[in-house]
């Protein structure tokens, strides 16, 4: 466990709007001894952080605070687009220049902003089902 385990496991719980209860159950420990955990007072043994990292979707190296990459490596290996996997469109992204890379996160920005927008144009016209 590093230090900063316990604030991704404290994150991570708040985010999913679970409470210490509920993941203390799942783990079939009590609420204080997962408290423990995100306080960091008692390392989180490697059966937990294995169930954790399984029941979250992120990988053991996130939990532990290792990278802030939550997808677990097997994610590396998908099919992204037009038959590049994650890892071969990453590697490319980090070979931009650091003007090239802003243009691409502005660029991402405005995509993720217009699909929010369609989405919300899905849920108040959603289209009409005919026979």
């Amino acid at each position: 466990m590093t230090k900063r385990t316990p604030e991704v496991l404290r994150n991570l719980r708040e985010d999913h709007e679970y409470k210490q209860d509920t993941i203390a159950k799942y783990l079939g420990v009590v609420q204080q001894t997962y408290s423990n955990y995100e306080k960091g007072h008692t390392s989180l043994p490697q059966e937990y952080l294995c169930k954790l990292a399984d029941f979250y979707g992120v990988s053991t190296d996130f939990l532990l605070g290792r990278t802030t990459l939550q997808q677990p490596a097997e994610e590396m290996e998908k099919i992204f687009a037009q038959g590049k996997t994650v890892g071969e469109v990453t590697s490319a992204l980090l070979t931009l220049s650091s003007e090239k890379r802003k243009i691409l996160l502005d660029f991402l920005g405005y995509l993720m902003l217009k699909q929010k927008e369609d989405q919300q144009k899905q849920k108040l016209y959603p289209p009409i089902l005919t026979k």
